[in-house]
């Protein structure tokens, strides 16, 4: 499947975007912060044989403009997502799903809650909105400091290093797309959003919005997804999203870090695939 990427404006900005077409049941994927649709790219073949899978560079990254002032929080991230979803919906698909890597599951979460009947079910792998977000966070994104800390996070030997704890077997990953998306962490613009949400984490905490006490809201199955060695955010806070979403039923992949999209993008597809096409469980399923 060759993968060609568009453009559509939502508020203003303009966002790129991947639409494998078709009128299969419609599949959202979302990444996570300092990365882009891109981070899917190995489970995208596999997910389109059942799907119309749509990516979006969520604003600030990937390819996606890259606003200094825009108003970032989880409701201007759920406007964005949900102006995207309405601008190309497929009138012939009765069924949409969402899969959200780390920050893209907090925004998902955010999207349903703030836009009830959004999805029809959710995956969150290794997501984030589970962590106690310190006050600090945003000391560290002020100007003078975050000049400094934004050009050793993008230099190359730290960027290289930061981005190879993201996987248990970094050898696992295909070289080009862990070439392509380590390129893509090291973006100056992207890392310049990182600090502005940092400085605006009050308003992107699911606990700090008063969204995670809404969790039991929720009206459809969730599949959380984690990678026993994830060094990002510890697979030990799996348990906790399981026990806060209530229909909900969680699969940990053996021997992965932070992004089993790429380490396990067969295996990933297909736990995707069966949960969503109410397929046998997920549960029967590993890696080992």
């Amino acid at each position: 499947m060759s993968q060609h990427s568009s453009h559509i404006i939502l508020r203003g900005h303009k966002h790129r975007y991947l639409d494998t077409g078709g009128s299969k049941p419609t599949m959202l994927l979302l990444h996570g912060i300092s990365c882009s649709l891109d981070f899917f790219e190995q489970a995208t073949p596999f997910l389109s044989r059942s799907f119309r899978v749509l990516a979006l560079d969520l604003l600030g990254f990937g390819e996606s403009d890259k606003p200094k002032l825009a108003p970032y929080s989880l409701e201007f991230y759920a406007v964005l997502i949900k102006e995207f979803m309405e601008k190309t919906h497929n009138k012939h698909s009765k069924e949409f799903f969402a899969v959200g890597h780390s920050m893209g599951g907090k925004y998902l979460l955010a999207t349903e809650l703030l836009y009830p009947g959004s999805f029809n079910k959710l995956v969150l792998s290794n997501t984030d909105g589970f962590i106690d977000v310190p006050g600090w966070i945003r000391g560290i994104s002020l100007p003078g400091v975050k000049q400094v800390l934004k050009g050793i996070f993008t230099s190359e030997k730290v960027a290289s290093k930061a981005f190879k704890t993201a996987f248990h077997f970094p050898e696992r990953v295909d070289r080009a797309s862990y070439e392509k998306n380590l390129l893509i962490s090291r973006n100056k613009e992207s890392m310049e959003t990182v600090m502005t949400l940092n400085r605006n984490f009050r308003r992107l905490d699911l606990s700090r919005t008063g969204l995670r006490k809404q969790l039991h809201r929720l009206n459809m199955p969730v599949l959380i997804l984690w990678g026993d060695h994830d060094q990002y955010i510890s697979p030990g806070i799996a348990p906790v999203v399981q026990k806060e979403i209530r229909d909900s039923e969680l699969y940990i992949f053996k021997n992965c870090g932070h992004a089993p999209m790429l380490e396990y993008p067969e295996l990933f597809s297909r736990i995707v695939t069966r949960f969503f096409l109410n397929n046998p469980s997920t549960r029967v399923l590993n890696n080992t």
